[in-house]
């Protein structure tokens, strides 16, 4: 299930799955549970905050595609049999409301939302960008190795323009650029909150991050304890897309396949 997808289930989807989940209360406790509300559990959660994180695992996937934006995502598209998935042949606006690629071909060039703002209402500028993705070409592990997949290599590629206005240079003609910055990867932090928790011997912040989020994306942690829950809130000042249906997530850690 795709993000968008994920976050636009309805209502009745979602009383739904939290009432067919083994281990979790009766029908009658279920159906008292507010409808915007979704518990899930899950053999194991994230091992971090943070897909920067070396070794960060596929839930914490899940919490850079909830909490964070990145400046294209994924159009959605309906099979046959009514299964939603997303369409990687168009790519859509998120925290970038437009973009153009430069006459020769060369670069690209996004224009930010001006009203789009990090979860501690600090707004996201082209600085943020910049620094992000510095970061992801530079922490080294899976990171580095998949915004190279899309020629994305080297912090001289990204560019501040003005304050909502960034550019990506491109080194090499490459089909798979502009779909990989739409991948879980290239998000965008809050650089200068992250700085502030950074250290001459951890300059891009992975310690404080592995266990504090620094988005602005449609959700934020309310509650991580590792090894027990994550548990997510509607951000409400979100700006990159359609309000999400959920309004909290519970996401609690179950190994026993029994008692999920």
């Amino acid at each position: 299930m795709d993000r968008r997808q994920f976050l636009s289930s309805s209502s009745a989807a979602t009383a739904a799955a939290s009432a067919a989940l083994a281990g979790l209360p009766t029908s009658a406790a279920a159906q008292a549970r507010p409808a915007d509300v979704l518990v899930v559990a899950n053999e194991f959660g994230p091992n971090s905050l943070d897909i920067h994180t070396v070794g960060a695992n596929r839930p914490a996937y899940g919490v850079s595609w909830l909490c964070y934006d990145r400046l294209m995502t994924y159009a959605k598209k309906k099979l046959p049999d009514g299964r939603v998935m997303y369409d990687m042949d168009k790519l859509v606006p998120e925290l970038a409301e437009s973009w153009k690629i430069a006459p020769d071909g060369n670069s690209v060039t996004f224009k930010l939302r001006k009203n789009a703002k990090f979860h501690d209402g600090t707004p996201v500028t082209a600085k943020d960008v910049k620094w992000s993705f510095d970061r992801a070409v530079t922490v080294g592990g899976f990171p580095t190795f998949q915004m190279a997949a899309g020629s994305l290599e080297k912090p001289e590629q990204f560019v501040v323009e003005d304050t909502h206005t960034f550019t990506v240079k491109f080194i090499r003609r490459d089909k798979m650029t502009m779909n990989n910055l739409a991948v879980v990867v290239p998000c965008v932090f809050n650089s200068e909150l992250v700085k502030k928790n950074a250290t001459a011997q951890d300059p891009w912040g992975l310690a404080w991050t592995r266990n504090n989020t620094a988005g602005g994306g449609a959700y934020k942690v309310e509650a991580f304890r590792p090894g027990q829950e994550i548990i997510y809130v509607r951000n409400e000042d979100w700006k990159s897309g359609p309000r999400p249906k959920l309004r909290r997530i519970l996401q609690r850690e179950v190994p026993s396949a029994r008692n999920r």
